[in-house]
């Protein structure tokens, strides 16, 4: 374990696992002076069909997704750190990773189990991906 975390991502879905895991990153942030990264993906394969349809759903599923952020926000003492929120589309389990290593990530706090139950039960979780591919330390909240 490293002795100290400066930059901390924080994956959320708007499970409750991912909004445990935010608390718990706040805490350690707190315990650390971290910057906090809050990241948001989207997940584009539930968008199939027409491609005006999809440019639809995407845009509404963005839309909820910057609702349950903000919501998330406002309801946290977040505001005490140094942090930045992105919203993404795409594959969330290579979009945490590559985000992490874009923001040069020293630890990423993600829920056990988040939106996806089918997916986990199909190809394996997005948890899993992570703490399997992660350049930097993983820590898994179980809600």
């Amino acid at each position: 374990m490293k002795e100290k975390y400066n930059n901390i991502l924080i994956a959320v879905d708007g499970s409750p696992s991912s909004t445990d895991a935010f608390h718990e990153a706040l805490d350690i942030a707190e315990r650390n002076g971290s910057k906090l990264f809050v990241l948001t993906v989207v997940d584009y394969k539930f968008s199939i069909g027409d491609p005006a349809f999809i440019n639809d759903a995407l845009k509404f599923h963005l839309n909820n997704a910057e609702i349950e952020l903000e919501k998330l926000i406002t309801e946290s003492n977040i505001s005490d750190f140094d942090y930045e929120t992105t919203i993404d589309s795409g594959n969330p389990k290579h979009k945490i990773i590559d985000y992490a290593a874009e923001n040069q990530v020293d630890l990423i706090v993600i829920g056990a189990t988040g939106q996806g139950a089918v997916e986990r039960a199909i190809v394996g979780s997005t948890t899993a991906h992570v703490v399997n591919n992660a350049k930097c330390n993983v820590m898994v909240v179980k809600a």
